[in-house]
């Protein structure tokens, strides 16, 4: 089932540089990211195979406990857009420490609450 809107806007993840400083950065800011992306819908629910660009693995997996993430999509609502981002997402900030768009988290703080610092 595909749910897309004409105000959806997906987001590369490919183009994710930026890096946290400390691990305890990225440990506060990924249980904040965790907690807002439950405030998003769930949409697009996925079957197919992806392989992470960065490690080359099949399944993209959470860093704590290597949870296998479940293929689909967010939609994160932003004024008169929609962003859409992979659940892939979470792999990359978790286990590769890439720190989101700001637009995405500009997004995410006006569905949840503002996000610490980083």
């Amino acid at each position: 089932m595909i749910d897309l809107k004409k105000n959806d806007i997906h987001i590369d993840l490919t183009k994710m540089e930026k890096k946290f400083s400390g691990l305890q950065d990225k440990k506060i800011f990924l249980n904040w990211f965790l907690s807002a992306l439950k405030k998003s819908t769930i949409i697009n629910k996925r079957r197919h195979i992806a392989i992470c660009p960065i490690c080359n693995e099949k399944n993209f997996l959470l860093h704590e406990g290597n949870k296998v993430i479940s293929k689909y999509e967010y939609r994160v609502p932003d004024g008169e857009i929609n962003f859409i981002v992979d659940s892939s997402i979470l792999h990359l900030v978790s286990v590769h420490s890439l720190v989101p768009d700001r637009s995405l988290i500009a997004a995410l703080e006006n569905l949840y609450c503002k996000s610490p610092e980083n």
